[in-house]
């Protein structure tokens, strides 16, 4: 989790939380600025930083690291701090922990991936989800030369934006307000040295790019290209296959059984002795036969002939 240059020296738990004690064992800094070397200590400092949950607990790293001083006279920065592989400066959750945070906000909302978050021993508020969101940086490159565009729902069914990322390693450089040709356009201008563009089916994307750059080679992103092939191939189907296949027996039947309405079977047919039906009438503790009427109303009461005269209007 930490790397090489980390020994962990120290660790506590508790029913809640897990604390995890680490220095680092580097004896050089590079300075951010000049990026000189440095192995002039300066001081030693302390962060403290979440990381990933372990065991459900709420685990914190407590780093004791170093401080140098810069070696070159002509740099501005005279002291600066160590680096840390996990966790960029004055952050107090890992890189790790950030990335896990956005992901499971891409589908819920802020409030609620705070919740879920919450039970796996993360403690992070909505508004906190809020500003890493705020906080990503998208570096755009105008020497690029093959990209991909897609459109990306901001809130689906209202707002929609388009999509740039680099083709080799597919990361983001572009989010363009929209979906439509005038924004990508303009973008475009500005990106006149790419070559390759694997884009989705939509016409708006395509008529920008052989406006802006006509020579440009357009292609269709794997996603669209299996889309295409899933509804061609829905198509054929639809048309070749019937709408009900039978089988009987592990064999396709070449029309569906005839329906039997009734089973008609003679009242004196041997058929049901095999069931072992008793046809007799019901008789009571005496011996006696029983008569009984599956109809419990009155068919002579004022309240029935009411119902019956009002069904032969309605019927009139």
């Amino acid at each position: 989790m930490f790397g090489d240059d980390y020994i962990v020296y120290d660790w506590q738990e508790s029913d809640e939380e897990i604390h995890i004690y680490l220095k680092s064992k580097t004896k050089t800094g590079k300075c951010p600025d000049c990026g000189q070397e440095s192995i002039d200590l300066h001081a030693t400092y302390s962060r403290t930083i979440q990381v990933i949950p372990i065991n459900m607990k709420t685990t914190y790293v407590h780093v004791l690291a170093y401080k140098y001083d810069c070696c070159n006279d002509d740099c501005d920065t005279k002291v600066f701090m160590e680096e840390l592989s996990f966790a960029g400066p004055s952050q107090v959750r890992s890189l790790e922990l950030n990335m896990l945070i956005l992901a499971v906000s891409i589908f819920l909302s802020n409030e609620g991936s705070s919740k879920v978050l919450g039970l796996i021993g993360i403690k992070v508020s909505n508004d906190t989800i809020k500003r890493i969101y705020d906080s990503i940086d998208i570096k755009d490159e105008p020497e690029i030369d093959a990209v991909g565009i897609d459109d990306v729902a901001i809130r689906k069914g209202q707002s929609y934006a388009t999509a740039i990322y680099d083709l080799k390693d597919h990361h983001l450089i572009a989010l363009l307000d929209g979906r439509d040709a005038a924004t990508l356009k303009e973008w475009l201008k500005n990106h006149n040295k790419i070559r390759l563009v694997a884009r989705d089916r939509a016409s708006a994307y395509a008529a920008a790019i052989n406006e802006i750059l006509p020579d440009c080679i357009q292609v269709a992103d794997r996603f669209h290209l299996l889309q295409n092939l899933i509804e061609r191939m829905r198509d054929i189907f639809n048309a070749e296959l019937p709408k009900e296949i039978l089988i009987k027996d592990g064999e396709i039947m070449g029309s569906a059984p005839k329906k039997v309405k009734k089973l008609k079977v003679a009242l004196d047919s041997k058929q049901l002795d095999k069931y072992e039906y008793d046809n007799e009438a019901p008789v009571d503790e005496n011996g006696s036969a029983v008569s009984y009427d599956n109809k419990k109303r009155n068919l002579d009461s004022e309240e029935y002939r009411q119902f019956a005269e009002s069904r032969k209007k309605n019927n009139k």
